[in-house]
């Protein structure tokens, strides 16, 4: 496969920063969950002609980079998973984040009103496999300076992935009391999300974004004793912000 630079093509740098609450299984302080957490978030974001560095999709370079279409790859990093963030995993040990290769792309086929994205996340310690996301956004104006909007987006991960963060090996199933041994036989899609939303345009360079929505769980991944619920609530309350010029 051919890497080359994006051309520049007169889209302005970029400097944001996103922070507020969100209710996940994914979680900067307590790496992968599987029961559903409220959590700080933060996303701090830097765009140039050239290249790109944020917490959600690394350190890279751009494929291609206009006003509808934006890809790039990036050395990014794959969360782990901690004994003590989640009672589900109690005796099941700790699991290690790892350095990954990441690629990732967004389109807006409608500028403002319609994004589908998606990215892919290969994690250079093998154990810890590959995940990827892929889902669209649909934005609409309801009033002045609100727009609603409804996300929805799938979780993809292959077997290695599955085993370390879902599955339970012979030892894990002697030290847990809990759970017996489970081994995931194929790759497949984890979850399907959907959330609906407001944002709201606070000043030129602020928004505020509320959402709420659920997680379901597929019967692929219910296979796994750690889980005790097929769906969850998902929910968000952010601030974007945009600083430089």
């Amino acid at each position: 496969m051919h890497f080359a630079w994006a051309q520049d093509t007169g889209v302005a740098d970029k400097f944001e920063v996103t922070y507020g609450v969100n209710r996940s299984n994914q979680s900067l302080l307590n790496g992968v969950l599987v029961t559903y957490k409220n959590d700080p978030t933060i996303n701090v974001t830097y765009e140039t002609a050239k290249g790109f560095a944020s917490i959600q999709n690394g350190v890279g370079l751009w494929l291609v980079r206009n006003e509808q279409v934006k890809a790039g790859y990036s050395l990014n990093y794959m969360m782990g998973r901690y004994a003590t963030a989640d009672t589900r995993y109690n005796g099941m040990g700790n699991v290690a984040g790892s350095v990954a290769a990441y690629a990732w792309g967004e389109w807006q086929p409608v500028k403002d009103a319609i994004t589908v994205y998606g990215n892919y996340s290969s994690a250079l310690r093998a154990s810890n496999g590959a995940l990827a996301q892929w889902g669209a956004t649909l934005g609409v104006p309801v009033v002045n300076k609100i727009n609603a909007f409804v996300d929805v987006s799938r979780y993809w991960a292959d077997q290695r992935y599955q085993q370390t963060y879902y599955g339970v090996s012979s030892a894990q199933a002697g030290s847990s009391n809990t759970y017996s041994a489970y081994t995931p036989t194929s790759s497949g899609t984890l979850y399907s999300n959907t959330l609906w939303g407001a944002m709201f345009e606070a000043t030129k360079d602020i928004d505020l974004v509320v959402g709420v929505g659920k997680s379901s769980a597929t019967g692929l991944l219910m296979n796994s004793p750690l889980l005790d619920r097929k769906t969850q609530t998902n929910a968000t309350l952010v601030l974007n912000q945009r600083l430089g010029k």
